[in-house]
Formats: C-alpha cells, structure tokens, sequence
C-alpha cells in the first residue's frame, strides 16, 4: 500500500470515526462536595460548543435534589442522571428549563451535565453558567417530583 492510500484511508476512518460521536461531547465529570453542615453548594464553569459538563453528587433515597441554572446566554440546559445512568430529567424540555427539584429514588451518585443549545453551539462559542445546588431530606408528608 502507498504512502498516499494510507493518508487517505487514515482521512476517511477519522471522518466516519467522527460522524459516530454523540451530538453532545462529555467532559470529564467533577464531584460536588457539601461542606460540614451545609446542603447546598455553588459551582460554576463554561460550556464550550457541543461539550457537556458532568457534575456527580451522592444521595440518599428520598432526599430532594432543587437544582437553579443560571447563564446570562440562551440555550444553556442541564440534565439529570439516576445512578444507573438514565436520565429523569431534561430541563430543555421544560417550561422553566432554569430549575428543577425532584427526588431520588434509589441511593448513588446522581449526574447533572449542562450543555448549549442553539445556533452558536456548532462554531464552538462559550457560555458561562452556575448551578445552585440543595439538598434536604424528604418532608414526613412526601414530595411529588
């Protein structure tokens, strides 16, 4: 084989590799850690073009999980993960895709991933955001999410 046919051959695996990707690519998940005797935490970061940040956090069944996301760009969502990695929530599918509170079923690390949606994505434009986290323990009554 030619130097020239294995140039093209490398080409064309990367172009087919490429087009296999997700639409979303995952960056590499950051643990969210309460300080002694706090149930919430900030944490911020910049989501750049199809990128998505991965934030883990541990609970415990039945502790509610309020979530706020703010950006001053459009487009900027978050999703939720179970422990099994199922997603129970999609906050662009939301009629208020800025926050969410729901409650976890079964013991784990629960995953939040922001990400961009909108035109901008595609030529790799950034945008800064920051989650507001709380957790509490489920009401004697019990939380609907």
């Amino acid at each position: 084989m030619t130097k020239k046919a294995k140039i093209v051959l490398l080409a064309g695996g990367l172009l087919l590799g490429g087009a296999l990707l997700p639409s979303h690519t995952p960056a590499h998940a950051r643990t969210v850690h309460f300080t002694p005797d706090t149930n919430s935490a900030v944490v911020s970061g910049t989501v750049e073009g199809t990128e998505m940040i991965p934030f883990r956090l541990a609970l415990r069944e039945g502790q509610r999980l309020d979530v706020q996301c703010h950006s001053r760009k459009k487009g900027i969502f978050f999703v939720v993960k179970d422990p099994t990695g199922a997603v129970i929530y999609k906050s662009a599918e939301s009629p208020q895709p800025d926050r969410w509170t729901g409650q976890a079923s079964a013991p784990g690390r629960y995953t939040l991933a922001v990400y961009q949606q909108h035109p901008a994505t595609r030529k790799g434009q950034t945008a800064f955001f920051r989650l507001h986290l709380t957790v509490a323990e489920a009401s004697a009554a019990g939380f609907l999410p």
